[in-house]
């Protein structure tokens, strides 16, 4: 079985990983990597192998530091303005907690935001900001001349605590990060399944990081590295009831 260790080494290499959630949640795999990382191959990949929403996940600590919010609380602010949304937002998740997204981010030096260059510029630059962040120097200022809104990497925000709070792919990469010492910001993206029209399935995942030469996890093995790390019991670890 495949260490945590070995993430390492793949993602300095440019090599994404695989990661499943669980059967009770999403039930989904994502393919991602340090936002670091990225480069316009890895976009291409994802958005022609995998196929579902290129997103970049921040550290709640991270967005903290730019004044990044929730999607969820912009809607509340202007939901005394705009009548629809409050009942939009009446309608839960059915898969757990709330939803993690924020808004989308283009690069101030992209073109249209979307190609695989524009976006690749936009998250790597998430990433040297985040390694940045990582060495306790301010960042905001930095961030709000790097990136211009609305734009096309739609950013997600990490929970408080981690998987303390939430078990999504968003927290699952975070903790990755943190016990590996990297910035805390993942790029992912949902592997799809032209077929069925579903989430592509554990078997097909496997087989397609088999030829890949990818390294495949699952949630229970981020949940158990992460435990160790922060030397705590997985009594403490979100679980949905």
């Amino acid at each position: 079985m495949n260490s945590l260790k070995s993430i390492k080494e793949s993602w300095a290499k440019g090599k994404p990983i695989l990661l499943f959630d669980a059967e009770d949640r999403e039930g989904e795999v994502d393919i991602m990597i340090a936002s670091e990382f990225m480069t316009p191959r890895i976009i291409a990949q994802m958005r022609i192998d995998a196929g579902g929403l290129i997103c970049c996940a921040m550290s709640s600590k991270y967005c903290d530091a730019v004044g990044l919010p929730f999607l969820t609380d912009i809607f509340q602010a202007a939901s005394t303005k705009y009548q629809i949304l409050p009942d939009l937002l009446e309608h839960g998740l059915p898969y757990g907690a709330r939803s993690a997204f924020s808004f989308a981010i283009n690069h101030v030096n992209s073109f249209t935001g979307i190609t695989d260059i524009d976006r690749s510029m936009t998250i790597k630059e998430v990433g040297e900001i985040g390694k940045t962040f990582l060495e306790g120097k301010d960042i905001r200022e930095q961030y709000k001349r790097s990136f211009r809104i609305p734009g096309h990497v739609p950013l997600l925000r990490g929970a408080n605590n981690l998987l303390k709070s939430r078990l999504g792919h968003t927290e699952l990469s975070l903790a990755i990060c943190e016990v590996l010492g990297f910035a805390p910001t993942v790029t992912m993206c949902e592997m799809m399944d032209a077929k069925s029209g579903k989430a592509l399935s554990v078997p097909e995942a496997k087989k397609y990081a088999e030829k890949h030469d990818l390294l495949y996890f699952n949630g229970e093995q981020i949940i158990q590295a992460w435990c160790d790390f922060k030397q705590i019991n997985q009594s403490e670890i979100f679980r949905r009831t």
